[in-house]
């Protein structure tokens, strides 16, 4: 665009100057005789040339300064004087390249003539040329420099995205969430995207090892479900051997062994239905949580709770009207574990209590008794699945009851937690949301979902 306004700009000078020189001679000789009185000045530096011809292009006379040249006009242009149109050619006189500015006009006698004026437009042109090569080689100089500076914005820009690139190549051979991308410049788009890969990277490391924590729980879940389930497939084994004997056992011994076998297939049928509960605790659906009255539930316990062990003292603290937010049958069934639990490890003559307390949003189910009591160290653990502190009490059960209490606890959105001290007893205390409201937000429904299943699991 410089280039072409510079060149139009030039040649409108050009023509805009032999025009102003051609209405200069035309008012001096108003009745010009043979076009032979030229001026012999020239406008500015450059000299001005003159030529007067016939209508049929023949030159009549031109100035000194043309020394015998001719200012040629093409048929085109002869074609538009004649028809009285002023024309511009560029042309060559001598090889000095010229604009030719061709007029008609009328000669003495009223025949029509032509009057021609040219100056040369060498400088024009070289002026013109001299910005074409400097356009020329001063764009690629540009673009280079354009080019070499791009790449190295880009480079530095695109730095982060490339350390990014590779950490992400490194923690798929490696498989090493930890690792994350060091960015220390400002936090626009880049920075912003380095910080949301490093949040990725954070929460892809802990999904990871939630995953792992899981896996290594299964396998021990499963490891210890094995080893518990081998004893009696073989005392089983061992039994069935018995009475295949030839020749037979004796009748007694028969009826000693038929029993050994009752009582180890009723002992799988426990662990069977316990891992069941586990399993559907672990993965059923969110269950319907309902407003509870708390002493009719108490009331339904009281009852049941009595043929558990006669030789305890069982009291229910009177409540008042105190409602829970949780499942009927799950908050049951765990109300009947843990009672369970304190009959077996408190001695005759031993209290057990069942109360209940309402704190701001949230109610507090206590289940405490006078029992042999739990050690410190054991605390800890006694919610884990397979668990038994020791002999003393561990009994006959396979340590599920209390795990299967707390996943079941934790279905209803609630808390579980002992309290215990050595030949004092133990108190585990149950914590629920007293309403709606209270429950944690991550934990509701939408109004419009619909409610889920309700698993309602038999009391193993």
């Amino acid at each position: 665009m410089l280039y072409l306004t510079m060149e139009h700009s030039t040649r409108m000078f050009m023509e805009n100057t032999l025009a102003l020189e051609m209405r200069r001679l035309l008012e001096s000789n108003a009745q010009p005789q043979g076009f032979l009185q030229f001026p012999s000045t020239s406008l500015g530096s450059s000299p001005t040339y003159w030529q007067a011809c016939d209508s049929r292009g023949n030159v009549l006379g031109s100035t000194d300064n043309l020394r015998g040249h001719v200012l040629p006009l093409s048929d085109t242009g002869l074609r538009s004087v004649q028809e009285g149109q002023a024309v511009y050619e560029v042309t060559r006189v001598n090889n000095v390249p010229m604009l030719v500015y061709s007029h008609p006009v009328t000669m003495s006698g009223g025949t029509l003539g032509i009057l021609q004026v040219a100056r040369s437009i060498a400088e024009q042109e070289q002026a013109v040329q001299t910005l074409q090569t400097s356009l020329v080689f001063g764009g690629v100089f540009t673009l280079l420099i354009a080019v070499g500076g791009g790449w190295l914005i880009a480079g530095v820009s695109l730095r982060p995205i490339d350390q990014m690139t590779r950490t992400a190549h490194m923690i798929g051979i490696e498989r090493n969430f930890s690792r994350r991308v060091q960015h220390n410049g400002p936090q626009d788009e880049v920075g912003r995207l380095a910080t949301t890969f490093n949040s990725m990277l954070f929460a892809l490391e802990t999904a990871y090892q939630q995953v792992a924590q899981a896996l290594q729980a299964q396998r021990s879940f499963i490891a210890d479900a094995s080893h518990e389930l081998r004893t009696p497939l073989t005392t089983l084994r061992g039994n069935l051997a018995l009475l295949q004997r030839e020749p037979p056992i004796s009748t007694e011994d028969r009826t000693a062994v038929l029993g050994d076998i009752v009582d180890e297939n009723e002992r799988m049928i426990r662990l069977v239905n316990d891992l069941m509960t586990l399993a559907r605790a672990d993965y059923a659906p969110k269950v319907e949580l309902e407003t509870i009255s708390l002493p009719r539930l108490f009331a339904d316990i009281e009852r049941q709770a009595k043929s558990l062990n006669p030789t305890c003292t069982f009291s229910v603290r009177n409540i008042p009207d105190m409602q829970v937010i949780a499942s009927r049958d799950l908050l049951k069934q765990v109300l009947l574990i843990l009672l369970d639990n304190a009959f077996k490890f408190t001695p005759e003559q031993g209290c057990v209590e069942l109360c209940a307390q309402q704190r701001g949003d949230q109610v507090f189910i206590n289940v405490r008794d006078t029992g042999i009591g739990i050690a410190e160290a054991t605390l800890p653990h006694i919610f884990q699945r397979f668990y038994r502190a020791n002999q003393a009490r561990s009994g006959s059960g396979y340590g599920l009851g209390l795990a299967i209490a707390k996943a079941l606890i934790e279905k209803q959105r609630g808390q579980i937690h002992a309290e215990s001290e050595p030949g004092q007893g133990s108190t585990f205390t149950i914590i629920l949301p007293a309403s709606v409201a209270s429950i944690p937000v991550t934990h509701q429904l939408p109004d419009n979902a619909q409610p889920a299943k309700v698993y309602s699991y038999a009391q193993s």
